[in-house]
């Protein structure tokens, strides 16, 4: 690469045409930069949108007086492209982040919703079987009492009639 090639190389793909100012003695670049793109003026140059349409817009730079010479603007439109690269890939950045993120969440609202359905279809069917089995449990547990009533009815009876029995043999002797 020559000179000048390769001290335009840093904004060959922005840069649209050099021109000379003969009335101000310097020079005029025009950068071609998309929509999104920041910029601003500094103390020593000025950026003056030429055109803009739905592809990007065309900017003049130009500096404020003469001491401004053209590797400066090229140094500026540099900072542009840098400080705009360095947005674009923090907004990236950004973007995958959220991506990753909105991953965990839709498989967390998988796992949920997995969950959810299993609840709805089975927890129903093992409350309901086991509120049965209590039912079920109360009767055989209302049968061995009543059994167990009816054991002691007649260990009782026994019981009374033995006691009859030793009582008549006490009064008879």
């Amino acid at each position: 690469m020559k000179t000048i090639e390769s001290a335009l190389e840093p904004v060959t793909g922005y840069l649209s045409s050099i021109k000379r100012n003969p009335k101000n003695g310097w020079y005029e670049i025009e950068i071609g930069l998309p929509l999104s793109w920041v910029y601003d003026d500094n103390n020593e140059i000025k950026c003056e949108i030429i055109s803009k349409s739905d592809a990007g817009k065309l900017i003049k730079v130009v500096p404020k007086n003469e001491k401004i010479v053209i590797d400066d603007l090229i140094s500026f439109v540099e900072v542009i492209i840098e400080t705009n690269e360095r947005i674009a890939e923090k907004e990236k950045e950004f973007t995958d982040r959220m991506e990753q993120m909105k991953g965990m969440l839709e498989s967390e609202a998988k796992k949920f919703y997995e969950e959810l359905d299993e609840l709805k279809t089975n927890s129903f069917k093992k409350r309901n079987d086991k509120f049965v089995k209590g039912l079920q449990n109360d009767d055989e547990k209302k049968q061995k009492k009543s059994k167990n009533q009816k054991e002691l009815t007649n260990a009782e009876s026994v019981d009374v009639v033995k006691r009859e029995e030793n009582k008549e043999e006490s009064d008879g002797n």
